[in-house]
């Protein structure tokens, strides 16, 4: 009966292993797919849009984190822990920042960068280093939150 019994918890041990691996396996699986970012022109500049697989107040807070890290460079114009929004600029562009909860677990991300006018005519640098500046934002994001990150037009 001993034997019975061993075998039992044995069998009981190796389905909870198997559980367990399958489940790790499943979410590596999907931490390794690479998450969208969609990137458009609009009226006011540039717009990058991302869902990130984390909660809201963590990747609000890991946008503030990056914004420290960059002052004096990079100044918070607005912030609205409330709202999960953050507008900053580094004296030339600026830039909103708002994390949305879709869910406990994922966070709809939306990074605005407008184009700064230069004696009313913009420079097509400035236009590349502010369409840049959306997306370098969701990708310092993403590299904060340890989130693999491809762009979509």
């Amino acid at each position: 009966m001993s034997n019975k019994r061993n075998s039992g918890v044995t069998m009981k041990f190796l389905g909870y292993l198997i559980t367990v691996v399958t489940a790790i396996s499943f979410f590596a699986c999907i931490a390794a797919i690479p998450i969208a970012i969609k990137y458009a022109k609009s009226k006011e500049g540039y717009v990058a849009e991302a869902e990130i697989p984390a909660p809201a107040e963590k990747v609000y807070r890991a946008a503030i984190a990056l914004t420290e890290e960059r002052a004096p460079v990079v100044k918070i114009l607005k912030k609205d822990d409330a709202k999960l929004f953050l507008e900053v600029t580094d004296d030339i562009q600026k830039a909103s920042f708002k994390a949305e909860a879709i869910s406990q677990e994922k966070t709809a991300v939306i990074v605005k960068a407008d184009v700064p006018k230069v004696e009313g005519k913009e420079k097509e640098y400035e236009k590349e280093r502010e369409k840049e500046l959306a997306l370098r934002i969701i990708d310092k994001l993403c590299t904060k939150l340890n989130v693999q990150c491809t762009v979509t037009n």
